[in-house]
């Protein structure tokens, strides 16, 4: 009972409090917060091949005077202990508020940026954990590859024409002719001369292989899931189970036993219908065991769905699961109150138009609903409605915004929004060719458990990866602690997920109450994407559809 009562504490301290950052084609880690008095908005888009570099950018919006910004990486595996100096913040030439730095990451896997703030002799500091992770092998540009190789060949050459001297024109008195078995000897120098830079060419190009082959091994590789519908007397599952294989990269901290609640949910599973993405599903699937996860499936239309599944480590790291889905024609769906098994009462899903555009539905029977664009009002369920509030309608690639929405009421009356799964709002952004899917949370797509793990840890000076617990003794006690919170009314829950975290927009004279809700991102490529809000008004999940096009 010890050992579950460690790590029900272990969990509400730490998993609990996890927002997801788990993505796919969309690296860069946004942050919003305050940094002292200051409200701040950062991104940090992390390098693709490691040891390499991170853009840093940071924002402050009241542009506060006398101030000086700095950062530096902090490794979870290192702790304070292996921590560089921290580097000055640049501001940029005419972006008031903005400042930048590239910051040099030299380690792979959960990690973090220390912004540290200095106005006079206050300073202020926050964490933004961060997943550094080789993803990609540059390729050399034939121009520098050119030049390199010709100063190879030059300095071959020159290698062999020492050699070759030494051992015949330098063995030469000063004014004796050569003799032919000086040129005998100048002979022999060229073949040992080319010989002995074969072979160092031989050996360097070995070396070079296995370093590129031990690289290509340790580059980041997200994990493929196998999903498919299984239908019984109880209704319809979804059935996800994971190859072990896939679990080769990271070792121990990889293992699936060892990860941990993120809002009370130890997965969150999102289906999207491919191409039109018209249909939408927010689950979240129950343990079976390490590699198999199970939920029941809503009455979804057939068709093929992409397969995004969420989840966190102990040690803070998230990564989402990707696999497919068909749902035949002739699944035999039956009423959600004719089954024997249920939804869970946090899952929900829509069914919205094609585009934007569209103003008639193509599915008939079913909750369907228009999707909407910036600066556009949206009916949702029961009568309520979202504005997506936008300055812009060009929205561009690599810069940071700040999405918000605005709720009502049937009356047209601003809404009060209830925390939802221990957040104010829930957002998905994903480009139409699923090239780039992200999960949004009004703080950022960071993990705050995350967060106060690295803290806790840097305070204990701990380092490395020992004393940690056996997979199996960790699984069963987070299981207990899901079961446990299953159990709790839904307020009790949600506050109890809430914690004193900010999750709401700042105080805003021209808006009521928790009407609005915020998310901050930065579209990490140009091309059509759509974006999915859900939040929770009276009790009841709403979803909302937008459609926005971003350009390069």
């Amino acid at each position: 009972m010890k050992i579950f009562r460690d790590y029900i504490k272990f969990c509400l301290l730490v998993g609990l409090w996890l927002g997801i950052s788990s993505h796919v084609g969309s690296p860069g880690v946004i942050y919003e917060g305050m940094l002292g008095p200051y409200r701040v908005m950062a991104n940090v888009n992390p390098p693709d091949v490691i040891p390499g570099i991170a853009l840093v950018t940071v924002i402050l919006p009241d542009n506060p005077d006398g101030i000086s910004l700095e950062a530096k990486p902090v490794y979870w595996s290192a702790g304070l202990s292996g921590t560089p100096i921290s580097d000055p913040l640049i501001p940029v030439e005419g972006e008031i508020g903005k400042y930048e730095l590239e910051l040099w990451f030299m380690g792979a896997g959960a990690s973090s940026v220390q912004l540290i703030l200095s106005q006079g002799d206050r300073v202020f500091e926050t964490t933004i954990p961060v997943m550094a992770l080789p993803t990609a092998q540059k390729d050399m540009p034939v121009n520098l590859g050119l030049i390199l190789s010709a100063l190879g060949l030059f300095l071959v050459i020159l290698m062999v024409t020492i050699i070759a001297s030494a051992m015949s024109d330098s063995l030469r008195s000063p004014g004796v002719p050569r003799e032919k078995s000086g040129n005998a000897r100048k002979t022999k120098g060229v073949v040992i001369g080319t010989i002995c830079m074969l072979l160092i060419l031989w050996g360097g190009k070995s070396w070079w292989d296995n370093e590129a082959d031990s690289y290509l091994k340790n580059i980041y590789k997200p994990i493929a899931g196998n999903a498919w519908v299984e239908s019984s007397d109880q209704g319809n599952f979804l059935e996800l189970t994971i190859d072990k294989e896939q679990l080769q990269w990271g070792s121990t901290v990889r293992k699936m036993s060892y990860i941990v609640p993120d809002h009370g949910k130890l997965m969150h599973l999102f289906l999207i219908r491919k191409d039109d993405l018209d249909v939408f599903a927010h689950l979240h699937p129950q343990r079976i065991d390490s590699l198999h996860f199970r939920s029941v499936l809503p009455d979804l239309p057939a068709g093929d769905y992409h397969v995004f599944a969420d989840f966190t480590r102990f040690t803070g790291f998230s990564e989402t699961i990707v696999s497919d889905l068909t749902i035949p024609e002739n699944t035999p769906f039956r009423l959600i109150s004719e089954r024997n098994a249920s939804l869970d009462r946090d899952d929900s899903f829509l069914i919205s138009s094609k585009t934007s555009s569209q103003t008639t539905p193509n599915l008939l029977d079913a909750d369907f609903l228009l999707c909407g664009k910036p600066g556009m009002r949206i009916d949702l369920a029961g009568g309520y409605g979202a504005m997506w509030q936008s300055e812009t309608e060009d929205y561009k690639a690599g810069k940071l915004y700040s999405l918000d929405f605005e709720l009502f009421d049937p009356e047209g009356n601003p809404a009060n929004l209830e925390p939802y799964l221990g957040m104010m709002g829930h957002a998905v952004a994903m480009k139409y060719d699923g090239s780039v899917y992200i999960h949004l949370h009004p703080t950022g797509n960071y993990s705050m458990g995350s967060q106060e793990m690295l803290l806790e840890r840097f305070a204990s000076g701990k380092t490395g990866f020992g004393q940690l617990p056996t997979g199996m003794t960790f699984m069963d006690s987070v299981d207990q602690v899901i079961s446990w919170m299953d159990q709790l009314p839904i307020a009790e829950r949600d506050s109890l997920l809430m914690g004193n975290g900010m999750h709401n927009m700042p105080e805003d004279p021209e808006h009521e109450g928790h009407q609005m809700v915020s998310f901050p991102y930065a579209f990490p490529e140009g091309g059509d994407f759509r974006v999915w809000i859900q939040v929770k008004i009276d009790g009841q999940i709403l979803n909302g559809a937008f459609d926005v096009a971003v350009s390069d």
